[in-house]
């Protein structure tokens, strides 16, 4: 057994290929399941929607339904109409900024609620507030807002979907499916709730819990197309691909417009080894988008399809073409999370010198983008994260350290939950390198556990120790869990030929 060569140290950290703000992590507070009803309670039961203007109001509720049903880009439309018959409506900004189409979009329609929110209910009020916090990486401020909404409002479902919605970030499952069970005894007909609480059991461990809530969410919604999808998902992660082709293509005939049955279909078949069949859903995703995200995220599946295939070059092409698509539009966010992947496929193809000058590239797009000096100031942390991963592979491991030190720091002050376990994984991978495997897992188990990247080298540390059952298990959950994750595609080979070489021992 010998020790990890960091220029095979393929680390990737995918949050998103669009919005990229406040991105995959939330920053680490309370746990969120005890402040449910301590609190005095309002006469009003529910939140209520401030507006002066009927027709603004019947958008708005249009576009709650559809958001609901997972049908964004129709709902957009809608809360753009409410805030057109009504510019004083604070909570149709909010929804606007949470359907919006760009990160340019979203910061401006969250500086238009803030502005409007002194017209709005105290509640909706701290709606806006939690939204505005987590756009400025304030997780203190987020917790504290949804706190105080679910104390004034405790009978309301979707303040208790909210906060479930911020445990979930967390990682906190429990909290979240104590939250999400909390909206359906609230109200037995909430989808929404169930959907979430189906997510919530599966990220747990539970698939019997996510199962029954599934199945709940699709007797509520049967002509609904995401039942079908969320439901897939759950047979994908546990590896019956034929049962998530068969709810996904339900999903799709429902709904000809839902693009994400389309993606998974492709990924599907990718797990299946059905590489053409991969693109060839990928190719009808980008046929049934409508707006630029919806196509750049057709052009993201296909660069993914093209990955799992360890076609590099076929997958950097489509995101040049994607990364044209986005500076076309002035969307500076999103290409620099284009440039961003790119500089981890060519992490993974050893290639340090031309995914520097992509890392690099992302961060210039980034601070063209108009962040805010916090979005600014993570979007710096991230390119130290990905420098340091760089050197690492460049066996410069001076720089390495050196840089993960410093953005253990930076994050400790300044980071996010996401980060800090950012940093814990660094401190793994630079244990390992210097042969000390113990203190790598230590690490690595305080790092993000729904990260393929870091569950595979979890199962290489075990494997360098002897721990053959523990190398098993992480290997498989690296090959064959979290299937949604941008970072599977570059590992999936490597666990599964792990997975082999120690069955065959």
């Amino acid at each position: 057994m010998n020790t990890i060569n960091l220029k095979s140290l393929r680390v990737l950290a995918v949050c998103s290929v669009g919005l990229i703000f406040t991105a995959c992590g939330k920053q680490e507070q309370p746990t969120a399941d005890a402040e449910m009803s301590s609190a005095p309670v309002e006469v009003a039961a529910k939140i209520p929607v401030t507006t002066a203007s009927a027709e603004a109001r019947d958008l708005y509720m249009q576009g709650v339904a559809l958001a609901d049903d997972l049908h964004a880009t129709d709902a957009h439309s809608m809360f753009t109409k409410a805030v057109a018959a009504d510019p004083h409506f604070a909570m149709a900004y909010m929804q606007v900024a949470q359907s919006s189409l760009s990160t340019a979009e979203f910061f401006a329609a969250v500086d238009s609620a803030k502005a409007t929110a002194a017209g709005a209910s105290e509640g909706e009020q701290l709606i806006i507030a939690a939204l505005a916090a987590a756009a400025e990486n304030d997780q203190a401020g987020q917790l504290s807002a949804l706190t105080e909404l679910l104390a004034m409002y405790p009978q309301d479902e979707r303040a208790h979907v909210r906060m479930a919605n911020y445990a979930n970030g967390q990682q906190d499952f429990a909290s979240a499916i104590a939250h999400f069970t909390h909206a359906t005894e609230i109200n037995p007909d909430f989808a929404v709730a169930f959907n979430g609480l189906g997510y919530a059991h599966r990220s747990a461990g539970n698939l019997d819990g996510a199962k029954a809530a599934f199945a709940k969410y699709i007797e509520l919604r049967p002509e609904e197309a995401n039942p079908y999808d969320s439901y897939a998902e759950l047979v994908m992660e546990v590896g019956d691909y034929d049962a998530a082709i068969e709810n996904y293509s339900k999903a799709v005939e429902i709904d000809a417009n839902f693009l994400s049955a389309y993606a998974g279909l492709s990924i599907s078949h990718s797990l299946k080894g059905e590489a053409d069949l991969a693109q060839e859903a990928a190719a009808s995703m980008l046929a049934a988008a409508r707006n630029p995200g919806e196509r750049r995220n057709a052009m993201f599946q296909s660069a993914t399809s093209y990955l799992f295939a360890e076609d590099n070059d076929a997958a950097i092409a489509v995101l040049e073409m994607m990364l044209a698509d986005a500076l076309e539009n002035g969307d500076h966010a999103a290409a620099g999370g284009i440039l961003e992947y790119m500089g981890d496929i060519m992490l993974v193809a050893g290639n340090v010198e031309k995914a520097n000058e992509y890392i690099d590239g992302a961060l210039d797009h980034r601070m063209l983008a108009g962040f805010s000096e916090a979005n600014q100031a993570q979007a710096n942390r991230t390119h130290l994260y990905k420098s340091s991963i760089a050197a690492m592979i460049a066996d410069d491991n001076e720089t390495a350290a050196d840089r993960a030190a410093e953005y253990a720091a930076a994050a400790e002050m300044h980071g996010t939950t996401f980060e800090k376990r950012r940093a814990h994984e660094l401190a793994g991978y630079i244990a390992m390198g210097n042969g000390d495997h113990e203190t790598g897992l230590t690490e690595l188990a305080q790092a993000n556990q729904l990260n393929p990247v870091v569950l595979y080298w979890t199962a290489y540390a075990h494997n360098e120790l002897g721990n053959t059952e523990q190398a098993m298990d992480f290997a498989n959950r690296a090959a064959n869990k979290n299937t949604l994750s941008g970072n599977l595609p570059f590992f999936r080979n490597d666990a599964l030929a792990l997975l082999a070489e120690l069955s065959a021992e």
